[in-house]
């Protein structure tokens, strides 16, 4: 994708320099009265025969019938005639301090129709553009810039018109003190920094947005896995007695060591290393085992590989620097997903062990048969004795309750007799032998 299609943006640019500007009475085309002309430029760009008409209001009838004027603010929203009133008066008094610049920005037509929706342009051009414009030009803070746009749509060419000046002294001189900006003229730089910068919206609105789509779609479908009210909720497996028992433990160690009144805990709040272990090992195993996170990991992995592509051929196509494009979008997306998870299993297993405690008893017979039935499952010409020691000795057995499995071991049947025995030996610890 060639984003460099700057011939199809064109921009045009005038300025007034303020009335106490010391260069402003050597200005060319000098305003004598700034009252009707600051009148005349709003009403100018809040003419509603000049608007791009939305389809959504034709069909609906809606044309013309809003309280709100074709006039943007900084906000993205539109105006009402209070609001226009005011910014005339606003911008005829503060002209004697601030510059007032004006801008064109005009568009290939079948370009803007292919690529994005003028209203999401006109979001984009008010709340990304504009500002990231101002700080190139030099304004120091853009909450001291006051701005105003309309999209006009009555010419062969999309073209928005933009004013702006600053609300205070926004710009550092040599000095590196704030005062009014002295230049009326607006760089060469700045100009083709802005239609780079819109440019890059276009198309990423165009490209990055059907992707965006996919990847959110794919975190809906792994979130419903562990919503606490979703039929699909894969922590309530109660087929699966380790995982039960796993999720059980976990329940009781935040329970026992996080105080905490608050109906939901955060994982990145626990600062217990053995919840945050055990929560991490509960994520693992769900996504190593089942075949429907496998699958959808698989899927989400996909997409925000496809996004990191389209990234990475934008910096290439264009010869521009990784610090234009915003590729902390897939890891926060990561990173979002991977908090999302840790904090439904903890909250999970908290609410379980309390709502469980009383009702569900795990034994170790269970947890033993589970083991080797899940093991013999996978290589079916192994004893059941080798399954028991191969499983302790890959250091699995950490959160299983060893009191109930040992007890249990006095009852299991003759054939497990002899595994019975070489399994008791490995919770055997050192005060055990001395006793």
């Amino acid at each position: 994708i060639n984003l460099m299609i700057n011939r199809k943006i064109v921009v045009r640019t005038k300025y007034q320099l303020s009335k106490n500007n010391p260069d402003g009475k050597y200005q060319k085309n000098k305003i004598e009265n700034i009252d009707k002309y600051t009148d005349k430029m709003l009403d100018y760009y809040s003419n509603i025969d000049k608007k791009a008409l939305s389809l959504i209001d034709y069909y609906t009838g809606k044309i013309n019938k809003h309280e709100d004027i074709n006039l943007i603010l900084e906000n993205g929203k539109y105006a009402d005639k209070n609001e226009l009133e005011r910014r005339k008066k606003y911008i005829a008094k503060q002209v004697n301090n601030s510059n007032l610049w004006q801008m064109i920005i005009s568009f290939n037509n079948d370009y803007i129709d292919s690529h994005i929706s003028l209203k999401d342009l006109e979001q984009i051009i008010s709340k990304d553009i504009i500002p990231q414009f101002l700080k190139h030009m030099g304004f120091n803070d853009i909450k001291n810039m006051q701005y105003q746009l309309s999209l006009h749509s009555n010419t062969d060419n999309y073209h928005f018109h933009i004013a702006f000046m600053e609300k205070k002294p926004n710009t550092l001189n040599s000095n590196n003190k704030l005062c009014y900006r002295r230049k009326g003229k607006i760089p060469i730089k700045s100009i083709n920094f802005l239609k780079k910068q819109i440019n890059l919206a276009i198309e990423r609105e165009f490209e990055f947005k059907p992707k965006a789509i996919e990847i959110n779609k794919t975190i809906d479908n792994i979130k419903d896995y562990f919503k606490t009210d979703s039929y699909n909720n894969i922590l309530k497996d109660k087929n699966n007695i380790l995982l039960e028992e796993k999720i059980l433990s976990l329940g009781k160690l935040i329970s026992e060591k996080i105080n905490s009144e608050n109906k939901s805990i955060k994982f990145n709040s626990i600062y217990d290393e053995e919840i945050k272990e055990l929560t991490k090992e509960i994520k693992k195993y769900l996504f190593d085992t089942k075949d429907e996170l496998i699958i959808s990991k698989k899927q989400f992995i996909e997409k925000i590989n496809s996004m990191n592509d389209y990234f990475k051929s934008i910096v290439k196509m264009n010869n521009i620097s990784m610090k234009e494009i915003d590729l902390s979008y897939t890891n926060n997306k990561e990173k979002y997903l991977d908090n999302y998870i840790l904090n439904a299993i903890a909250n999970y297993a908290r609410y379980n062990y309390k709502k469980s405690i009383d009702k569900i008893k795990i034994t170790g017979d269970d947890i033993i048969h589970s083991i080797i039935l899940s093991n013999y499952q996978k290589n079916k010409n192994v004893t059941k004795k080798n399954i028991l020691e191969n499983y302790y000795h890959k250091g699995n057995n950490k959160y299983i309750m060893k009191s109930n499995i040992r007890n249990s071991i006095k009852r299991i049947n003759d054939e497990l007799e002899e595994a019975a025995n070489e399994f008791h030996k490995l919770f055997i610890n050192e005060n055990d032998k001395v006793l």
